[in-house]
Parts: structure tokens; sequence; C-alpha cells
């Protein structure tokens, strides 16, 4: 006997685990960092990593690396990193920018930073780094110096997710159930499909009926308020009518 208990015991303990163990496999960071840019030009190189996915209202993480090449010195004179997304998914508009500039690239330099992502903007996010800088090399025929000047890299980036036509096909989805269940409806009571014009005509009065829903509801708040108003007219009509009458049938005292 005790030893079937401890059987169950173990059994359900097992399972227990497994359910846990699943559910922790199961989660995922809600946005991972993918690798944008990762490239070398003349004394150095320059990689972009930044949130893979994000949507609008949301933020976009990102940090930019810039590493110099070995015997070489290297002087940063301007960099900039331009974000840009797309307003209703068509219009370029900046949605981050930022400076840095006049040192010298000693070492590996990451700049790190995080920004919201505007609401009405989605699409594939465009990065831009424009550099000013100079290095130079020291060998055997002497030292030489070299100028960089509007140097322009460009790549894409995060990927803004449409969330307004997500919506939009949700709502034309239940749209849909909708016609479907009304189209069952008829079948069900006439024994046949909606034509293409009774389904056209339908629509046009379901538009027209929240048309005059949506004005309904516009006056309900005017009638609330004079309600009252005419329940009090009503009252003093009834009043006024009771007592023209009282004054117009009542017998005239007789006077002696």
């Amino acid at each position: 006997m005790n030893e079937r208990v401890i059987a169950s015991l173990t059994l359900c303990l097992s399972l227990f685990l497994a359910v846990v163990c699943a559910d922790v496999g199961v989660q995922a960071p809600t946005s991972e960092i993918e690798t944008f840019f990762d490239s070398k030009i003349p004394g150095m190189r320059i990689q972009v990593n930044g949130t893979s996915t994000t949507k609008p209202t949301e933020s976009i993480t990102f940090n930019l690396s810039i590493t110099p090449d070995a015997q070489m010195e290297v002087k940063i004179t301007s960099i900039s990193l331009k974000i840009c997304g797309f307003e209703n998914g068509t219009s370029k508009a900046i949605i981050y920018t930022n400076n840095w500039g006049n040192f010298k690239l000693t070492g590996a330099e990451i700049y790190s930073d995080s920004f919201h992502v505007p609401e009405r903007v989605w699409g594939v996010a465009y990065g831009e780094i424009t550099l000013n800088y100079n290095i130079t090399i020291t060998d055997q025929l002497g030292t030489h110096h070299y100028a960089f000047q509007g140097i322009t890299l460009g790549f894409t980036m995060t990927r803004i997710e449409n969330v307004y036509l997500k919506s939009l096909e949700e709502q034309l989805e239940n749209l849909k159930d909708t016609i479907d269940g009304l189209n069952q409806t008829f079948r069900d009571c006439f024994g046949r499909n909606l034509t293409r014009d009774e389904l056209l005509n339908l629509n046009q009065t379901l538009w027209e009926l929240q048309r005059d829903y949506e004005a309904l509801r516009g006056v309900k708040s005017e009638l609330d308020n004079t309600r009252t108003a005419m329940v009090f007219l009503a009252v003093v009509a009834v009043f006024f009518v009771a007592t023209t009458a009282y004054l117009v049938f009542r017998k005239p005292k007789d006077y002696f």
C-alpha cells in the first residue's frame, strides 16, 4: 500500500515538474536583439545591434559599437546616427538622432540608447551613420595622414509592426463572420443564400442604422435635459386648464 502511495506521489511530482519545465521552455523575450550592420571601413569596424521587432508607441533599444584597427591612430571629428521611420507606412520621418565627436578612438566605444516609436509609424526603420575622421599610420616609410569626410553608411533596422492594419483585418474578419451568420439565418428561414444585391442592400441598411444610432445618441442628452422641463410645463398646463374650467363653469353667487 505504501509503495503504491509513493509511486503515485512520484508520478504526480514528475508530471508537475514536466509542466513547469515546459512552461519555462516556451517563455521567450518580448523583443530579441538583432545585428543590423557589421562592416569594416578604413581605420575601424562599426557594428549596430538593436531591437528586432516592435510596435508603434513601444521602444527600440540599440548599441552602436566602434572599434579601431590595430597600429592605427584614429581621431573622430564627428559621428552622427539618424534613424528614420515611415508615417502611415509611406512618409519618411526622423524618429531618433544623436551626435558625438572630437575624440581619439583608442579602444572599442559603445553607445547605447533607447527611444519610443511614435504613433502611426510602421514598416522597416532605416539607420544612417555619418562620419568625419582622420587616421594616422606609421610604418617603415614614415607617418601617413588620411582624412575621411562625409562618410555615410546606411542600413535597415527594426521591423515596426502595422498594428492598425492588423486591427482592420480583425474587424474585416468579424464582419465576414457577421455576414456568414446573417446568410445562414436567411438560408434557414428561406431555404436559399442571399444574393449579391441582397447583401449590398443589407450592408447599406446596416450602415444607415448605425448612422441613425449615432445621431440619436447625439440628441439623447438634449432629450434628457428637456424632459424635466416638458413635465413641468405639462403640469402647469393642466393646472391652467383646470383653473380656467373652474372659473368658466362655476355658478355665480346670488346677491340680494
